[in-house]
């Protein structure tokens, strides 16, 4: 029994035992129950995102620009537009041998001006089944690159592929440029409307996928795919700018800025009154947008040139750029001067002040409490009406007037004007008001007096526009646009522009009764430069010193026209201008009467001539040419004009003007009648600063026949400003040259 082995005491589970257990065993349950619902979560809920990530990572996409949409002016003719480029491809896996690919790099590279080295690595990495060889090529270079692959034998191996681009072209260059913008080297828009409706333009891209691997290189050629998705094109803008019209402005413009040798740029804002259509939108030292990267003001690139410092230089380069890019007229703000005392005339008028056919009486100056406000003529006006007030630019008597006005009551007007806020304009860039640039309800009387001569407030050019047009429609502040229409791919209307009026500022009797005083200040007053025969003309001169600075002088003209029947309004503003005459009178009114002149018959509105304006017409050259010397003199003296004969002969064997030409009204036609004697020429003069009879007897003299043009059938001090030819030009004895002439006696 000694040797007998105990029975092993089996030890059972404690309680703590089975507690442990059970817990072991819900952890494990919950865990498997999870995981479980993550794979249903992951296989039935989440499926279409995991399989496109798996796709993903097993596809290269490249995308391929769509046609970005037209921008047509009004007519339709067109002011940017994508043009059909060609992008290169190339499969290195088929690249058949190391020698291949050395060829490819060493003589593409010169054929497409492109890195010779980049195109070496492209060409010898097999592994990748696409590598851009050039982006954006035109058709020349397309086809002689055909050639090249054909020559060396290359297009049946499926090296090479090349798939259809775009670029963006402006046909008409500079013209309306700051209005237009440009798109980047990416094709997306970077300014103007090309930024402003990007979205609206540059349509859907296509793509091309291609197979790659796990780690992102393309697969091998026997698992090649690729799959092209069509873009999309995108939709087409037509404009309110009419090209001729803006022709007009920009060419205005442009010699205004030159005879004035203005430093800061200009603009002239031409604008439907009616509708708040912008039918030209000019702002000088603009830039083309075909190569928007180069500093088109020469003295500015000199400058920038000049500068040593390399970082110091890219700064004044990019703030060179900036500028050219800026749309001054809806970016940057000017102060108004005497234009807006035209909108403190309407102020007076609708409110009831008793003004019409007061006489107010002008010492030349105004005291407001401690203060001296000042006539800038000095020996003052004297006894003058209202509506003389206005054609005289009185200061004294509209400060007096906006402080009858009362503070609260005009700034209520002010508000009613647009002052306040933006236009709403569909240009990129438009200002936002800041209340540092106007004065509230609460002005003091002086601050009033001030404001209502235009000064010590500044506002934009598209507003000054806007509320000019609320005087011409009837008292209707209409907002103003620029893009009528948007088209689709095929030309369908996707959207309309439509006149929106945002209130009516002055009754429609108080629109009217402003509209007769500015047509005063035109025909015979302060205002004669904007002077047009045959047809009413309303308009006001400003000359405003920066208040903030007191060394810009900004030189405006508000009009509009026909006076009876309003259509258009032009604002010319010439920002720091230089010489003995600054005035906005003599600077820029100049530039909206050109632009009236030339518009209104563009757009077919008839002149009505008076009497007077009938006798200065000019007339057309009759057709005299191989007809006997005889029977020429008596046609051109029945047409009331003067004749000189040069040469012996008995037949007129060519004559000048050539017939059917504008010749003035008691002008000289030269008939050339033998062989020797064709071709004389004279020298033109230089008519600037002169008188009109002094201009007359210069050409005379030089046998040139002169058509002048701003002078109005009333007498004042006027002075040749400008001239079609410049001074030294050779040309035919008898020529018709254009000359400009601006009164003196105005005022501002």
């Amino acid at each position: 029994m000694a040797n007998e082995k105990k029975p092993v005491a089996t030890k059972l589970p404690t309680r703590s035992m089975w507690q442990r257990s059970i817990v072991v065993l819900i952890v494990v349950a919950l865990l498997t129950v999870l995981l479980l619902g993550r794979l249903l979560y992951l296989q039935v809920f989440q499926h279409d995102y995991w399989s496109k990530l798996a796709v993903s990572q097993q596809l290269s996409d490249t995308l391929v620009d769509a046609s970005r949409g037209t921008i047509y002016d009004r007519n339709h003719n067109v002011l940017a537009e994508s043009e059909q480029v060609w992008t290169v491809i190339m499969d290195p896996s088929n690249i058949p041998d190391e020698a291949t690919a050395t060829v490819i790099a060493d003589e593409l590279s010169v054929m497409f001006e492109v890195d010779r080295e980049r195109l070496y690595n492209r060409a010898t990495d097999t592994s990748s089944q696409y590598a851009v060889v050039v982006q954006k090529i035109e058709r020349p270079l397309v086809e002689l690159f055909i050639e090249w692959v054909e020559k060396k034998e290359l297009s049946d191996k499926g090296v090479f592929r090349i798939i259809s681009d775009y670029t963006r072209s402006y046909p008409q260059g500079s013209l309306a440029s700051t209005v237009i913008g440009f798109c980047g080297a990416d094709y997306y828009g970077l300014y103007g409307l090309e930024a402003q409706y990007d979205e609206v333009l540059s349509g859907v891209p296509g793509r091309i996928v291609t197979a790659q691997n796990g780690v992102g290189n393309d697969m091998s050629i026997a698992l090649t795919y690729e799959k092209t998705v069509d873009a999309e094109d995108g939709n087409s803008l037509v404009l309110t700018i009419d090209s001729t019209i803006q022709h007009f402005a920009e060419k205005y413009l442009d010699e205004a800025i030159v005879n004035s040798e203005a430093t800061n740029r200009g603009i002239c804002l031409v604008m439907n009154v009616n509708t708040g259509a912008i039918l030209a939108c000019a702002v000088s030292g603009d830039y083309d947008p075909n190569d928007p990267f180069t500093v088109y003001d020469t003295s500015a690139a000199e400058a920038i040139a000049a500068i040593q410092d390399e970082e110091e230089r890219s700064a004044a380069r990019t703030a060179a750029l900036q500028k050219q890019w800026t749309n001054k007229a809806v970016s940057e703000y000017y102060e108004p001067g005497s234009v807006f005392k035209i909108f403190t005339a309407a102020m007076a008028v609708d409110a009831g002040i008793n003004v019409t056919g007061d006489i107010t009486y002008c010492p030349g100056y105004l005291q407001v409490g401690p203060d001296i406000i000042n006539c800038h003529y000095l020996a003052g006006h004297g006894s003058q009406t209202f509506a003389e007030t206005l054609s005289h630019s009185c200061n004294p008597a509209f400060a007096k007037l906006g402080m009858e006005i009362t503070g609260s009551l005009y700034f209520k007007y002010f508000v009613g004007f647009g002052f306040t806020e933006r236009t709403g304009i569909d240009m990129l860039g438009e200002a936002a008001p800041s209340t540092s640039l106007y004065h509230g309800s609460n002005m003091t009387p002086l601050e009033v007096a001030c404001q209502s001569m235009g000064q010590t407030f500044k506002v934009t050019p598209i507003q000054m526009i806007t509320a000019i047009s609320a005087i011409a429609n009837g008292g209707y502040l209409v907002q103003p646009y620029v893009v009528q229409s948007v088209l689709d791919a095929d030309g369908n209307v996707v959207s309309e522009a439509k006149k929106t009026v945002k209130r009516q500022v002055i009754s429609t009797s108080a629109a009217r009764e402003v509209n007769e005083m500015m047509q005063a200040a035109v025909d015979g007053g302060g205002c004669k430069n904007v002077y047009v025969a045959g047809y009413r003309v309303a308009g006001k001169s400003g000359t405003a010193d920066d208040t903030e600075t007191k060394e810009s002088v900004w030189a405006s003209f508000g009009t509009f026209a026909p006076g009876n029947n309003p259509e258009i309004a032009v604002l010319a503003i010439v920002d720091e201008p230089h010489g003995f005459n600054v005035h906005g009178s003599y600077v820029a009114a100049p530039v909206c009467r050109q632009v009236i002149e030339d518009t209104l018959p563009y757009l077919g509105i008839e002149p009505l001539y008076t009497e007077k304006e009938l006798a200065n017409l000019s007339t057309t050259a009759p057709n005299v040419a191989d007809k006997e010397l005889d029977t020429a003199i008596n046609l051109i003296k029945n047409a009331g004009l003067d004749y000189t004969v040069v040469g012996d002969g008995q037949t007129v064997l060519e004559q000048v003007p050539a017939a059917g030409a504008t010749i003035p009204k008691e002008g000289t036609v030269v008939l050339y009648t033998d062989r020797e004697t064709l071709g004389e020429t004279t020298v033109v003069p230089n008519f600037i600063g002169m008188s009109l009879t002094q201009a007359t007897n210069a050409a005379y003299a030089a046998d040139i026949n002169l058509i002048v043009s701003g002078l109005s059938v009333e007498s004042g001090t006027a002075i040749c400003s400008s001239q079609e030819w410049p001074e030294g030009t050779v040309v035919p004895l008898g020529t018709v040259i254009n000359v400009h002439f601006a009164y003196q006696d105005v005022d501002d």
